[in-house]
């Protein structure tokens, strides 16, 4: 089951639980079927890898971010800076013919997320 998120690729997210809790980091990618996102420097894990001469690794403990669940991390408002929920909001078309655009608004601050 896939859940709907507010989150778009370049975000900062921040960890409400689990070991990284409080730790802020960069959405790098999103696992719709899972439910689950990758940050940029937060949940680290250590892969052993051997050395594979096709793809030029030289093997060892590599570190990599391991995902979290949607539900473990929040948006940060860029301008107040604080974890914050999100609303929408639906401006008029800018021409004849175009599509409306949806917003997203901060609900702590009321600012624009998106601009």
């Amino acid at each position: 089951m896939t859940q709907k998120t507010d989150f778009k690729t370049g975000d900062r997210l921040y960890v409400l639980a689990g070991p990284n809790k409080a730790k802020i980091g960069i959405l790098k990618r999103f696992i719709p079927r899972k439910s689950q996102v990758i940050l940029e420097g937060v949940n680290l894990r250590v892969r052993h890898v051997k050395p594979n001469p096709n793809l030029n690794e030289t093997g060892g403990r590599l570190k990599r971010e391991a995902p979290l669940h949607i539900s473990n991390v929040a948006l940060v408002c860029p301008k107040c800076a604080d974890p914050t929920w999100v609303r929408h909001e639906i401006l008029p078309p800018s021409e004849p013919g175009a599509r409306p655009r949806k917003l997203r608004i901060c609900k702590r601050c009321q600012a624009r997320i998106d601009e």
